[in-house]
């Protein structure tokens, strides 16, 4: 693969079609235009601009093109139907972090298409630190390899030969990854010693925990990244506590992607699923299904164990708000797994939209304005001016128009559905409408 270090896949396959290229784009309209393999890297006011039903244009272009991915410069909200359509469209949508530098991504985009040394110098140093921190999980280590390296790698450590520098950094990453199998787990005595200083950043003072922060850095623990806190309580806490600690620990080590750390405080078991980047919704999605997994592995039959989840934080300060955000949905919660987000309107909408009834009852509604030309910016003109209570003047702001064509656009639409935006209940309708097919 050619995704480098630091770009983060958010929706299509994980294995796209072969890249032959990289291009900077600012122009959305030039996306169909681009070769065939092309990996195609927005800018970032370019980013900005493809958001709800452009995104969907633009990765539809991408698809007609032939395009390898599609690379988003800045912060943009991906959609359930958006992720979809770049699965069926064989386009890997990635992100880059916050404040990349366009040259030097697309310089090391280029250099990872063409396999050159210092591209598999980079890949091997990240996949080995994938496989140290494994810590003797087979399966781990080899998708931590395979997602490191960009090649696929079996449970035996085997994967395609190839006579380049990245196969060359393969052959050697999978015999250390061979060894690390062979030596087995590592000693857990490591593992309690970061798990007690995880405690106590947790519940210490806060002077207190920034001043440990550095030795918890030299033990492994993440604290720099963003974090969702896993809280998990029973009855009779401490009965079952250390049971649930170890089945836990050993869970995570098989669980791929983000870094796991695994202690007891407050009275509860308490998981820390660290990402470098800001996971955005998707990864809170991720981090929900990852709780329910662990609370259908750990909890021993027939015992009363609940868990909440909390949103992601950055940082040791946002660690301990991410543990507090836990704590308050294992509270409030009455279900055995509760996010802290649970009553917000993103969230209701997405359990609503799931229902096949929901989505053919908002794409009928939408269907008029889906057939014309510029369904995107009609649409987008729909939802802000229901979001700003029919100010054209607001609503012109937000999708950067002049308010005349604004109001234009809008009596457009109005005709086009047949509605009259001035009744609460029409009103309502399409907003949840524009809403729900934003999720």
């Amino acid at each position: 693969m050619y995704k480098g270090d630091d770009l983060r896949r958010l929706a299509g396959p994980a294995q796209p079609r072969p890249a032959t290229g990289v291009r900077l784009l600012e122009d959305l309209r030039t996306v169909v235009d681009q070769p065939p393999g092309a990996v195609l890297v927005l800018t970032g006011e370019a980013s900005l601009r493809a958001t709800g039903y452009r995104l969907e244009v633009v990765l539809r272009d991408a698809g007609a093109a032939g395009a390898a991915a599609l690379v988003l410069t800045a912060p943009v909200e991906v959609a359930r139907s958006a992720a979809a359509l770049a699965e069926r469209a064989g386009v890997a949508l990635l992100a880059a972090p916050d404040g990349t530098e366009l040259a030097g991504l697309v310089v090391a985009v280029e250099r990872a298409i063409a396999g050159d040394a210092a591209d598999a110098l980079v890949r091997a140093e990240k996949a080995v630190r994938g496989v140290l921190a494994a810590a003797g999980a087979s399966e781990r280590m080899a998708a931590e390899a395979g997602a490191a390296l960009g090649v696929e790698v079996a449970a035996d450590f085997s994967a395609q030969e190839r006579d380049d520098h990245l196969g060359r950094a393969t052959r050697i990453v999978l015999k250390l990854a061979e060894l690390a199998a062979a030596a087995g787990p590592s000693e857990e005595a490591p593992a309690r010693s970061r798990a007690q200083v995880l405690t106590e950043l947790l519940v210490a003072p806060e002077k207190q925990a920034q001043e440990l922060a550095p030795r918890a850095r030299t033990l492994g623990l993440p604290v720099d990244g963003w974090h969702v806190v896993l809280r998990m309580e029973g009855p009779e806490p401490y009965a079952l506590l250390d049971t649930l600690a170890t089945r836990a620990a050993r869970l995570v080590r098989e669980l791929v992607g983000p870094e796991w750390s695994v202690t007891m405080a407050d009275g509860a078991l308490i998981v820390v699923r660290t990402s470098a980047h800001d996971p955005g919704r998707a990864g809170l999605r991720a981090a929900a299904r990852d709780a329910a997994l662990l609370l259908e592995r750990v909890r021993p039959a027939g015992a009363d164990l609940r868990c909440g989840v909390s949103t992601a934080h950055q940082g040791l300060l946002g660690l301990r708000t991410s543990a507090s955000e836990a704590r308050t949905a294992v509270r409030r919660g009455s279900s055995a797994l509760t996010t802290y987000d649970l009553a917000g309107l993103d969230r209701m909408l997405e359990e609503w939209y799931s229902s096949d009834a929901a989505q053919q009852a908002v794409r009928e509604l939408l269907q008029p304005i889906m057939e014309q030309k510029k369904a995107g910016l009609l649409l987008e003109i729909l939802r802000a001016y229901l979001d700003h209570h029919g100010s054209p003047a607001r609503a012109a702001e937000e999708v950067r128009m002049h308010r005349n064509a604004v109001s234009r656009n809008v009596r457009r639409i109005e005709e086009l559905l047949q509605a009259d935006l001035d009744d609460p209940q029409q009103r309502l309708a399409l907003q949840l409408a524009c809403r729900a097919a934003r999720v």
